[in-house]
């Protein structure tokens, strides 16, 4: 860049700073001000660098008078700029904030999620999305009202997420069943988990029910535990817990050791097998008080107890895929989904 040019350049991001400073140092001004500080910087705003404009895109966003179409072009900025607008200007068009949310990429979807506030649907939309970073954003909004149906997205992605899981966990307000994120608690929390489990085990009505695998499913676990076949016994446990492998894998990679006594608890796998299955799982010298603790956990916890825990955890891979094509065959499903996704190119061309 000639030296001429840089230093106009220079003098137009000194005279935009100055300007946008001398505006928001007002908390009110006259129309007409107004519309002529909106044709100053909206020229700046399309003409510097996005790096220059991003110096100032928050205080723009958070005064009450900047005007709309100020905020319209810190949108179209693209990059940092947009994504400020997005998270913290007060009034933006509906229809663009959704069809961002459902669309949209994940650095947008993520400013979207730390909005003050948002509509039940957008909010919905963003729970329903899989890239980690936008549901652990939209967790961690404590501003955010979060329904059920949002709350129940976010408790099912959060088997595969373990920072979500402890996002969540750290969210006593949103008065979350903790079973499903037990992965993801520290040993108070675990332990707390577990005795509400038991509890309920020992207050409901019923015979005590213990789940027994197949013998050729129990010989094939017993088989991975002697050969130390992790991959093995990962889908062993996957096929007899119905669950997705990866689920399976989570507990037996956890530390603690806690979800795997659980889960072979409530296969109804024997303590021999388990003890075997816990020194194998010891990848360097085994932790003899640890199998202690572990076997002591399968003899005094219900087996209903760790049904309930595990099925928390896991989920059901059979019920998972009923749903999944149920909601494919329901009539009109492909229509409305090019539906959305037209909705989402006018609204932004509208923007």
């Amino acid at each position: 860049m000639p030296r001429g040019e840089s230093e106009r350049r220079k003098a137009e991001a000194v005279l935009f700073r100055e300007i946008v400073d001398q505006f928001v140092a007002r908390p009110l001004h006259p129309a007409a001000d107004v519309e002529q500080f909106e044709t100053l910087v909206g020229g700046f705003i399309e003409m510097l660098d996005a790096d220059v404009v991003a110096e100032r895109a928050l205080e723009l966003c958070r005064h009450p008078d900047t005007p709309r179409g100020i905020i319209a072009r810190l949108l179209d900025k693209g990059g940092r700029v947009s994504r400020i607008a997005i998270e913290y200007a007060p009034s933006i068009h509906a229809g663009l904030v959704r069809a961002l949310a459902e669309h949209g990429s994940a650095e947008l979807a993520i400013a979207i999620a730390r909005r003050s506030s948002l509509e039940r649907k957008i909010a919905a939309g963003l729970a329903s999305r899989g890239e980690s970073e936008v549901l652990c954003a939209l967790a961690a909004n404590r501003r955010l009202h979060l329904d059920q149906a949002a709350r129940r997205s976010l408790l099912q992605a959060a088997r595969d997420d373990l920072r979500l899981a402890r996002i969540l966990l750290d969210r006593a307000d949103l008065a979350l069943d903790p079973e499903a994120l037990f992965l993801a608690a520290d040993a108070g929390e675990r332990s707390r988990i577990l005795l509400e489990a038991a509890t309920r085990a020992l207050v409901s009505n019923g015979p005590e029910y213990v789940a027994r695998p197949t013998p050729a499913l129990a010989e094939e676990i017993d088989a991975c535990a002697l050969a130390r076949d992790f991959e093995g016994l990962a889908e062993a446990l996957a096929e007899a817990l119905d669950c997705r492998k990866s689920r399976a894998r989570a507990i037996l990679a956890d530390k603690g050791g806690e979800a795997l006594a659980l889960a072979l608890l409530a296969l109804g796998v024997s303590e021999d097998t388990a003890i075997r299955i816990f020194l194998g799982a010891d990848r360097e010298a085994p932790d003899v008080e640890r199998i202690r603790s572990l076997v002591a956990l399968m003899r005094s916890t219900p087996p209903r107890a760790a049904q309930r825990l595990v099925a928390a955890m896991t989920g059901s891979l059979r019920q998972e895929k009923e749903r999944a094509a149920a909601a494919s065959a329901r009539p009109g499903a492909l229509e409305q989904k090019r539906r959305r996704k037209q909705t989402s190119q006018t609204a932004k061309a509208q923007a």
